[in-house]
């Protein structure tokens, strides 16, 4: 059945709610990304020491020239940077996480000792680039990643979506991530009786977790379930091999920087236009069309979730709850079951992910 007209302007007025907070998030995330920019260190591995304090085990940079005998670069490292030291020394997660976590400071000494011994006798030679914020090592990264600053390119997602009649309304920002999305401040109809919104999100870390990325998402209006649909821009942040120059030329950095954003405008572009809105109403169309069986749904479920989120989503879906979620045994179902669960995940990188396989399973757009 067709929506009232009162259910309609409920909607609409939802929605302006809606926008109205998610602007003030918006606002503060974008002024936290431009005045949180890491800084740089190029290192080779003979150069690095590490050593366990009361908490956390930390790094020391070695100036083998001796014009700066020692540097702390920071006073901890990051689980972030930990994972990546993981990958390039081949030290199991689970032993490093499970030394650091250990209440007596014998755990993080030995993990110090490791990290020394791997760092300084596997490859002396290698080079890192080391990204730190706040007195904490975030990156521990090879020296060919792309740095691609943050500050011009949401500063530019901003501008290029209100040039086409989106709105910043909402985003997150991790110790490693940061995530904004823009909204179309209207209300569409794809199936009688459930009415959505339309807009982009776009993510990047300054960090190595994650490439640049720009995904379209659907947002069903009186539950605010939000699915993050296929990826529309992805730039992996690797280049050529830094040097000291090119590391701290700005004119470098910056000229890289125009290139992404000029990239990014015009996927916005295309993506913000009645050609690409009209697909998106189709897929829902489609999804709510795909009739999906209780047990294909539990499986679905068990193979792409944790497993409290497949209980969870389970429920829901089986749940006669038709306000939190759509009618009927469907696809589009199926994926508002998920993007519930997102909504209910308080850790803010999780409830993307969720996002993301919400989008995941509705039919690909052309």
């Amino acid at each position: 059945m067709l929506l009232t007209m009162e259910s309609k302007t409920a909607a609409h007025h939802k929605l302006e709610t809606l926008i109205a907070k998610g602007r003030e998030t918006a606002r503060t995330l974008i002024d936290h990304v431009m005045k949180n920019q890491p800084t740089d260190r190029l290192v080779r591995a003979s150069a690095l020491q590490f050593q366990a304090d009361a908490e956390t085990v930390a790094i020391t940079v070695t100036y083998p020239d001796g014009a700066a005998s020692t540097e702390r670069l920071n006073k901890r490292l990051h689980r972030n940077a930990l994972v990546q030291m993981a990958h390039t020394s081949d030290l199991p997660l689970k032993f490093i996480d499970s030394l650091q976590g250990t209440a007596a400071p014998w755990g993080r000494e030995l993990l110090a000792h490791n990290l020394n011994t791997v760092f300084t006798n596997r490859n002396p030679k290698a080079r890192y680039l080391l990204r730190a914020l706040n007195g904490e090592l975030r990156g521990f990264l090879s020296d060919r990643y792309r740095r691609l600053d943050s500050r011009p390119i949401i500063e530019a997602f901003a501008t290029a979506v209100q040039r086409k009649g989106a709105l910043p309304y909402d985003g997150y920002v991790t110790d490693t991530k940061v995530a904004i999305q823009a909204i179309m401040p209207e209300v569409y109809e794809p199936v009688p009786g459930e009415m959505v919104a339309y807009g982009l999100s776009l993510e990047n870390s300054d960090f190595g977790n994650g490439a640049l990325s720009i995904r379209a998402y659907l947002l069903r209006i009186w539950c605010t379930n939000l699915a993050i649909t296929q990826e529309e821009m992805r730039q992996v942040h690797l280049g050529k091999r830094l040097d000291d120059r090119t590391l701290y030329s700005n004119r470098t950095y910056e000229l890289d920087a125009k290139t992404t954003v000029s990239a990014l405008r015009d996927v916005i572009d295309g993506q913000l236009d009645a050609d690409s809105l009209k697909r998106r109403m189709e897929a829902i169309r489609h999804a709510n069309q795909q009739i999906v069986g209780t047990e294909k749904a539990k499986e679905t479920f068990r193979k792409l979730l944790q497993k409290g989120e497949s209980e969870a989503a389970s429920q829901a879906f089986d749940s006669p709850d038709t306000y939190n979620l759509p009618a009927g045994n469907t696809n589009w179902r199926l994926s508002n079951a998920i993007s519930w669960i997102a909504g209910q995940t308080k850790d803010a990188e999780r409830k993307l992910d969720l996002m993301k396989i919400a989008g995941e399973v509705l039919p690909k757009v052309a």
